[in-house]
């Protein structure tokens, strides 16, 4: 046997093709296109705006789509290779070897943007590495202690030689095409089984065919997803995505994992090649069951609800609230959001306006509702005077509040980001709080917020936050109902738009709503939204014919959230790269 030393060796070795992708972000000989590990700056938002503040792009950075109809250029945008993140190579796991054990749980947390599939921000530390290397190693020595992994392991290590390499042969190319998600070239083959044929000069058997998956699991083409193309006529630097990248850009979208046997065959014998057949498949993997969670993961994001159960609220005021409420509050939102996309046509319009939404025994308990008896989420109908939609619910109202109070700030910023894609800039150095110095124990939000409506470095940004926060007056710091200020007063809820394409006054957050819900600049900017999530990365200028066409989709089904993310495979992002090595649009 070897020994431990000599064993890392050998693990090490395998380690360090991996690792060229690991320092640049693009596996060595694969070449690097141009920006493609640069932020996704510029960005193109909705309405004028960019996805991540500045002035916004110019008209030309934002055609609609019928003046993109008239181009017959493809424009890929940015082409970066994607690591699995965490989330991913669980799943991927699961779905290779039928390991459920999570792995990833306990590799390093890992930078995100937006969504936590960002390729421009999914860096790998040592760290990380050598989380990957541990549990290759273990990954392997599990898979291959179940005698239907690879049967033929149960007899060729006491045969002779050419038996025992026929045996690694099929590891090599049943097990290497699944987690490559391709057939394995020749070339690799063969340096497989050179692996496999040096570990026997040191291991036995089973520890050699252990050395050729542990090799596999950390190669770059399992831990990445590294994609071929061929050259589009007439549009130089750009290459159609050949199928088996297709079938992985589909399952990691839809399912966060590696495509399934029906995806793979479809993409070898030749039926996942136009956009057409994209758009079958996709047809076919959402109505699967696991899609499911991938709409409350994007909901997750989107609405920055990872982190509601962290948050602590004075216990004094709301002696009842605990971490575990937060917690029934992201699962209420994403509950709602779910069952939009999959059951009956939701749109993007009751997303936003829905009187109803879904609870558990425990979370009615803490609102005020009535209806569940169990610790099951079910529909609960509301008053339409009080709720309507995801931000009239507790996750996205406590949130975006301090530990005491409201905070129409917060509340304010977040539609126009979320909502509206146009953020408005950092506040200028010095500002602490934000909500004013009055000092009077019973001043209202509005009060507190008076004086920026007359300060000349606050107005410029406040008057577009401030009349939108301000609608949100009627939902306390849990997110709980109160028609009534401390002092007895009623809440003033009034507020407004202003330099969106629904501007005007309203007298509530139901109002406000409404008028969300009828805006193309939401529609768009929602689109922005799932762009990112789809592709992986954030937009930039050449992705404006892409989130135009979508959004146009999205706007001529009426708003169905299922053509929102099916719409989104049919893209030039999605179904095109850019050649390695050529000029990228900015």
């Amino acid at each position: 046997m070897l020994s431990q030393s000599a064993a890392l060796r050998w693990q090490h070795l395998a380690f360090l093709f991996a690792c060229q992708a690991c320092s640049t972000g693009v596996p060595a000989g694969m070449g690097a296109p141009s920006g493609a590990g640069a932020g996704s700056t510029g960005s193109t938002g909705a309405s004028g705006a960019t996805g991540t503040g500045g002035s916004g792009p110019s008209q030309t950075m934002n055609p609609t789509a019928a003046q993109c109809a008239t181009s017959a250029t493809i424009m890929p945008g940015q082409s970066p290779v994607r690591r699995l993140n965490r989330f991913e190579y669980n799943n991927t796991v699961a779905d290779l070897l039928l390991d459920n054990t999570s792995p990833a749980d306990s590799f390093p947390l890992e930078e995100q943007s937006a969504f936590d599939n960002d390729a421009n921000v999914l860096r790998a530390s040592r760290q990380l590495v050598e989380g990957y290397l541990g549990a290759a190693e273990t990954l392997a020595n599990t898979a291959l202690a179940k005698p239907d992994t690879l049967p033929c392991a149960a007899t060729a290590g006491s045969a002779d030689v050419a038996t025992a390499e026929q045996c690694a042969a099929t590891l090599i190319d049943t097990w290497g095409a699944k987690a490559y998600r391709r057939t394995v070239t020749a070339d690799e083959h063969m340096r497989l089984l050179g692996t496999f044929r040096s570990a026997r000069a040191f291991l036995d058997f089973k520890g050699s065919l252990s050395t050729v998956l542990e090799t596999i699991l950390m190669a770059p083409q399992f831990l990445y997803r590294i994609e071929s193309g061929s050259p589009v006529a007439g549009s130089p630097g750009v290459l159609k995505v050949d199928s088996w990248g297709l079938a992985s850009r589909l399952s990691y979208f839809l399912w966060s994992s590696m495509p399934d046997p029906d995806l793979l065959t479809a993409a070898k014998e030749g039926r996942l090649t136009t956009a057409a057949d994209v758009r079958r498949e996709a047809e076919r993997m959402y109505g699967a069951a696991r899609s499911r969670s991938m709409v409350r993961r994007f909901t997750r994001f989107w609405l920055d609800l990872s982190n509601v159960d962290q948050q602590g609220k004075d216990a004094t005021l709301f002696p009842d609230y605990t971490p575990a409420i937060g917690s029934l509050m992201r699962t209420q939102t994403e509950t709602l959001a779910e069952h939009l996309y999959f059951d009956g046509g939701g749109t993007l319009g009751t997303l936003l306006t829905a009187p109803y939404t879904y609870m558990n025994q425990t979370l009615a308990k803490f609102l005020g509702a009535s209806g569940p008896t169990t610790d099951a989420f079910e529909k609960v109908d509301l008053d339409p005077t009080k709720h309507s939609g995801v931000l009239t619910e507790p996750a996205f109202l406590s949130y975006n509040a301090t530990v005491d109070r409201t905070h129409p700030i917060l509340r304010g910023v977040f539609v126009m980001r979320k909502l509206l894609c146009n953020p408005p800039p950092d506040p200028p150095p010095g500002i602490v709080d934000g909500q004013g110095t009055v000092t009077d124990p019973n001043a209202t939000a509005r009060d507190r917020l008076a004086a920026h409506r007359t300060s000349s470095t606050c107005n410029g940004c406040h008057q577009y936050i401030d009349p939108i926060g301000l609608t949100f007056e009627n939902y306390d710091a849990v997110g709980r109902w109160h028609a009534n200020e401390k002092s007895g007063a009623p809440v003033d809820a009034s507020g407004g738009l202003t330099n969106t394409d629904v501007n005007g006054t309203v007298t509530n957050a139901i109002e406000l709503n409404k008028k969300l819900a009828q805006s193309a600049q939401v529609q768009k900017c929602v689109t922005v939204n799932w762009f990112r999530y789809a592709n992986g990365r954030g937009e930039v200028q050449g992705d404006s014919c892409s989130i135009a066409r979508t959004a146009d989709a999205l706007a001529k089904s009426g708003g169905d959230l299922r053509e929102l993310v099916l719409a989104q495979t049919q893209t030039d992002a999605f179904l095109y790269r850019v050649a390695p090595g050529a000029e990228v649009s900015p």
